[in-house]
């Protein structure tokens, strides 16, 4: 090869192209390889390019990029370490966030399958324990496996309960199908706060909705935030609290929400104070997104409240709030919400908002709004930046169309990508481009582990389209 390349000085531009083509004819492998090795040396001028202008704009940075040769190197967990200067193609993805399961592998995405039914489908790539940080559920599963969780509503089946004032709703109620012994433990969430030590855990009890009624099953465990069902068997279940005594007030973790909208120079504040239940939360966010009302993050309440109490709200200049207090309690999502509104006609820079229990005036909760916080820049959410997204999502268009044969393909991510189920579904499709069709209708859920894997077997057995695919993506760029 040395020999060779001291004759390519003189060669024009077909010259090398007529090598460029040889190489792909009979080593394509290798002309991957080098395809990405390009692809992440510009990626990595890119990043350092970005992070150049981050520091001028006075930015605290977390990578340093003036002297690269001292970065520190970078472990990438399937090929071992790499160089420095070389950014690892998995920066590129989006962070995970609260929507997202977390486990092994990391993010997890979730698909809505369908909005009015709340119901979602995931997809974990392999055994290990998965959180839901925005619902608070927790799975630990012994194997890849695609889930459905549908979030119901207690007003259905609370009748079936006798006698119901002797029982309290804990947290949601989920409807969760799963292959059987797929799951070996489930962590429901639970609102209600347990180190004041005015809880006996002896008092839960996880509620299954059956077809012949509801059934009252005792937890394996009972922990801070979650009970604990061991080899679950599942149909619509939740935890539910016996209340003892009925003057007992039941301490509970809250959330305070607070949605903005502004009309010329008036503001109008919405302002729940919840139980910390997900499905209220939505339920709540997709009522104000209907009036183009705009949620403003903020802190929950300092300690523990109290169902059954009642909470003053006031503010730190003139505004109007109706009513001027709030009861904690626990409605349905499908029940209306109740809320404080709060109208102020000229808002000042800022204002502060305060909660107090109203028996002893202590303040439970408080916030400081800033005018910024009320401005349209931090309404929006930035599009998707195509350099976000991985290799098969680019050219999925063109791997529907071009991959043949799809079996040798599925063979390779059975079992480590595709479940059982999913793998016999694609297999069931007649035409090639129908597989891939079906195939990227699981995708939506995969993480960034599962796509690299999906990259790879691409690789393995279709090395020429892969390289073809390079060259389009690597122009245009």
């Amino acid at each position: 090869m040395r020999m060779l390349f001291s004759f390519s000085k003189s060669w024009d531009w077909a010259c090398k192209d007529h090598l460029y083509q040889a190489l792909k004819e009979t080593l394509p492998h290798l002309i991957v390889e080098l395809w990405e090795n390009l692809h992440l040396t510009q990626l990595s001028k890119k990043v350092r390019e970005m992070l150049r202008v981050i520091e001028e704009e006075e930015t605290q940075c977390l990578i340093s990029i003036r002297n690269p040769s001292q970065m520190t190197p970078k472990k990438d967990p399937d090929e071992g370490e790499m160089d420095g200067d070389i950014i690892p193609l998995k920066w590129q993805k989006p962070k995970g966030t609260e929507d997202d399961f977390w486990g092994p592998t990391g993010p997890v995405a979730t698909e809505m399958i369908d909005k009015d039914k709340n119901l979602y489908q995931v997809h974990f790539p392999v055994a290990g324990s998965y959180h839901w940080p925005n619902t608070g559920l927790h799975l630990v599963v012994r194997k890849p496996v695609a889930i459905e969780i549908e979030f119901r509503s207690w007003d259905e089946f609370l009748d079936q309960i006798v006698p119901q004032q002797s029982w309290m709703v804990a947290g949601p109620l989920f409807d969760i199908k799963a292959e059987p012994r797929a799951v070996t433990a489930v962590y429901l969430p639970h609102f209600i706060d347990l180190e004041g030590k005015h809880v006996d855990v002896s008092w839960f009890q996880v509620a299954h909705i059956k077809e012949d009624g509801l059934l009252l099953e005792k937890p394996d465990r009972v922990e801070p935030h979650y009970i604990v069902l061991e080899n679950p068997s599942f149909s619509p279940l939740g935890v539910l609290l016996r209340i003892i005594h009925t003057s007992l007030h039941i301490p509970i973790t809250s959330n305070v929400l607070l949605y903005h909208r502004l009309h010329h120079k008036e503001v109008t504040f919405h302002l729940y104070l919840i139980p910390n239940d997900f499905s209220i939360r939505k339920a709540i966010d997709d009522e104000e997104k209907k009036f183009k009302f705009v949620r403003i993050p903020k802190p929950p309440p300092l300690t523990p409240l109290y169902v059954g109490s009642r909470y003053t709200v006031s503010g730190s200049q003139r505004m109007e709030i109706i009513p001027e207090e709030l009861e904690l309690c626990y409605r349905s999502p499908r029940e209306p919400q109740l809320f404080c509104e709060i109208c102020i006609s000229c808002m000042r820079t800022r204002i502060r908002l305060h909660m107090k229990n109203k028996e002893d005036g202590t303040v439970v909760w408080k916030a400081l709004v800033k005018s910024g916080d009320l401005s349209p820049a931090a309404t929006l959410v930035p599009p998707a930046l195509p350099d976000s997204w991985h290799f098969v999502e680019q050219h999925q268009e063109q791997l529907v169309a071009r991959v043949t044969p799809v079996d040798p393909l599925l063979d390779k991510l059975h079992g480590q990508v595709l479940s059982e189920e999913q793998y016999e579904r694609v297999r069931a499709e007649r035409t090639d481009p129908d597989k891939m069709r079906m195939l990227f209708s699981f995708s939506k859920s995969w993480n960034w582990a599962c796509k690299n894997h999906f990259y790879q077997a691409l690789k393995e057995t279709l090395p020429h389209l892969t390289v073809e695919l390079w060259e389009k993506w690597g122009g245009g760029d």
